[in-house]
C-alpha cells in the first residue's frame, strides 16, 4: 500500500513537471518505463484519500562562462623626491633622486641646440621643485612638469656644451645626468672678453666740472604697460625686468652716492617716449640711463650692450634702434641729418659716450665675474629717448630675452641685483674720474 502511494507521489510530480514544461517527456518515459506515453501522465489522477506531500520547487541561475574585464591597474606615480647639482672642473652633474626605479626617454633637438629628457609617469616633489628656483641651480637647463601628461621635462641648452652622459643607480634609486662644457669648465667660471674703448681720453677742465656738478639722475625703464617690450619664450616681458633692475639700481644711487634718483616710471606704467625726454628735461636731470633687455631673431645670441645717440654704427645698430622707437628703419635714418646739422650736440654725445664706455666695463665686469658673458662693446645708434633729452644719455641693452638661459637668468633676483651693481659702478666710475683728476 504504502509502495503504490510513493508512485502515485512520485508520477503526480512528474506529471506537473511535464505540463510546466520543466521536463521533456522522453525523461519522463525514461524515469518511468512503465508509462507509454506523456500523455497517460498527463491524464493521471491520484485515487481518492492518497496523501501529496507538498514539494517546494525554486529556480536556480544559470551560471555564467563568460569572462569578466577588469581594467589593468596603471602603474604608480613615481615621484622625484629631491633634485641636486654640483660642479667640478670638468663637468656639472644633476642628480634625480627617485622614490623607485623610472622610465624615460631622450632626444637632441636641433634648432634650438637642445638635449630633452622627458621622465614618464613622474612628478616633482615640493623639495625638488625649490631646487629649481635655487639661484645657484645652473641657468643652462630648465626642469618642469608637464601638465598635460605626468612626466618631468628636463631641456638642456646645448650651446657650449660638448658632451652628456645619462646613468642610473639603484639603492637608492637615482638618475644621474652629467654634462661636459666645451672650454673643460662650468659655464659661470669663464670670464668674459672686455672690449675696450678705441681711445683713451683726458677729461676737459669743462667736462671735470660739469661732473662734479652732476646731482640728478633719471632712470628710464623701458616700455611698460600696454607695451610689454620684448617677450621670452616663457612668457617673461622686458617691461618687468627693467623696471625691477631700475629699482634696485635707484637704491644704490640714493644711499651709496646720495644723489638725486628720479624714475619715468616706478610702475608697470605706459608712457610715451617723447613724454620720457621732457621728463628728464623738465626736471633738469645731468645724466639720463634708460633701461632695456634685448632680443634677437638668433636664439643662440646673448651678451649686453651699450647705445648712445649718434649714427648706427651699422645695421644691427639701426634695427635695435628701430624696435626701441617702435618705428621703421627708414624713419630712424631721418635722425642722421639732425645729427650732423646739430654741433650743440657733439658735446652730449662725447659726454655719452664716455658714460657709456664706463658703463659697459663696469656692468660686463660685475656680471661676468659669476655668469657667462658676452661683450658686444657700445655702439651708436638713432634712439629717439636719447635724441630729445639735453644731458648725456645711455641706453643699456642688459641680456637677450629671445635666449633661453639668458631669460631664465633675468628670473633670477641675484642676476639682477648683478646687472644694477654694474651699471652703479660705471656710473659712480664716470662722476669718480672727475674726482681723480682734481686731486692730481
Amino acid at each position: 500500500m504504502k509502495e503504490n502511494v510513493r508512485q502515485t507521489v512520485w508520477r503526480v510530480r512528474l506529471s506537473g513537471l511535464l505540463r510546466m514544461g520543466c521536463l521533456p517527456a522522453f525523461l519522463v518515459a525514461a524515469l518511468l518505463p512503465d508509462v507509454a506515453c506523456a500523455s497517460t501522465l498527463s491524464a493521471y489522477t491520484p485515487s481518492a484519500g492518497a496523501t501529496i506531500p507538498h514539494f517546494v520547487f525554486t529556480k536556480t541561475k544559470k551560471s555564467s562562462t563568460k569572462s569578466i574585464k577588469t581594467k589593468k591597474p596603471s602603474s604608480k606615480t613615481i615621484t622625484v623626491d629631491n633634485l641636486r647639482y654640483d660642479r667640478s672642473s670638468k663637468r656639472i652633474r644633476l642628480v634625480f633622486d627617485l622614490a623607485r626605479p623610472v622610465k624615460f626617454t631622450q632626444h637632441r633637438h636641433t634648432d634650438p641646440d637642445q638635449f630633452i629628457l622627458d621622465l614618464k609617469n613622474a612628478v616633482l616633489s615640493e623639495t625638488a621643485k625649490g631646487r629649481v628656483e635655487e639661484d645657484g641651480f645652473p641657468v643652462e637647463v630648465e626642469v618642469k612638469q608637464r601638465q598635460d601628461v605626468k612626466h618631468v621635462q628636463v631641456i638642456l641648452e646645448m650651446g657650449g656644451i660638448t658632451d652628456v652622459k645619462l646613468r642610473t643607480m639603484t639603492k637608492p634609486h637615482r638618475l644621474i645626468l652629467d654634462y661636459f662644457p666645451a672650454n673643460g669648465s662650468p659655464a659661470p667660471a669663464v670670464q668674459p672678453k672686455i672690449t675696450l674703448p678705441p681711445v683713451a681720453r683726458q677729461i676737459t677742465q669743462a667736462q671735470r666740472q660739469a661732473r662734479l656738478d652732476i646731482d640728478t639722475i633719471i632712470l628710464d625703464p623701458g616700455h611698460g604697460g600696454k607695451d610689454p617690450g620684448a617677450v621670452g619664450r616663457s612668457g617673461l616681458t622686458e617691461k618687468e625686468v627693467a623696471l625691477d633692475v631700475a629699482l634696485r639700481l635707484r637704491e644704490l644711487l640714493r644711499e651709496r652716492l646720495g644723489k638725486k634718483v628720479l624714475m619715468t616710471r616706478d610702475k608697470d606704467a605706459f608712457i610715451e617716449l617723447d613724454d620720457r625726454a621732457k621728463f628728464a628735461n623738465g626736471h633738469k636731470a645731468d645724466l639720463f640711463v634708460s633701461i632695456h633687455i634685448n632680443s634677437h631673431p638668433k636664439r643662440d645670441t646673448r651678451g649686453v650692450e651699450m647705445y648712445h645717440f649718434g649714427i648706427a654704427s651699422d645695421r644691427r645698430a639701426m634695427e635695435v634702434a628701430a624696435r626701441e622707437n617702435g618705428d621703421s628703419i627708414d624713419h630712424a635714418r631721418d635722425f642722421v641729418d639732425l645729427i650732423k646739422a646739430d654741433l650743440a650736440l657733439s658735446k652730449r654725445i662725447e659726454e655719452s659716450q664716455n658714460l657709456a664706455w664706463e658703463t659697459k666695463l663696469a656692468v660686463v665686469n660685475c656680471v661676468g665675474a659669476e655668469y657667462t658673458l658676452e661683450d658686444h662693446g657700445v655702439k651708436t645708434a638713432p634712439f629717439y629717448v636719447l635724441r630729445y633729452t639735453a644731458m648725456p644719455s645711455i641706453l643699456a641693452e642688459l641680456s637677450f630675452i629671445s635666449n633661453p638661459v639668458e631669460e631664465k637668468r633675468l628670473r633670477l633676483p641675484d642676476y639682477r641685483q648683478k646687472m644694477a651693481e654694474g651699471i652703479f659702478e660705471g656710473i659712480r666710475n664716470y662722476l669718480n674720474s672727475a674726482q681723480v683728476a682734481r686731486l692730481r
